[in-house]
């Protein structure tokens, strides 16, 4: 018992020195953003490799080349492939009932 609070301890301790928040971090770059970063890299690749991109949007390398090699759009959601199942064939094995898993309105 004693270990698991020290244990927890030093871990509260870590999460206030390093900031805390819980959940992604904060966006820095909006979608224009990121679509221009895209656009400025195919058009003239010479000219804007990604520490130039990065040291320009003030993100680091790491962040330009995430944005670089994403699709561009965030993927649609699909509520229904998390309520149902299917064969290799792709007929419908079975589907959950509205509210019943899955993501969305009324998920238990």
């Amino acid at each position: 018992r004693a270990r698991r609070r020290g244990a927890a301890a030093r871990l509260q301790r870590l999460r206030r020195e390093l900031g805390g928040g819980r959940g992604a971090p904060e966006r820095t770059l909006t979608w224009q953003a990121m679509e221009q970063m895209r656009f400025l890299r195919q058009e003239l690749p010479e000219e804007w490799p990604p520490e130039r991109l990065a040291q320009g949007f003030g993100v680091s390398p790491d962040v330009v080349r995430r944005v670089l090699r994403g699709r561009g759009c965030p993927p649609p959601r699909r509520p229904d492939a998390c309520r149902e199942a299917r064969a290799p064939d792709g007929t419908l094995l079975y589907r959950l009932p509205r509210g019943w898993g899955g993501p969305g309105p009324g998920a238990q």
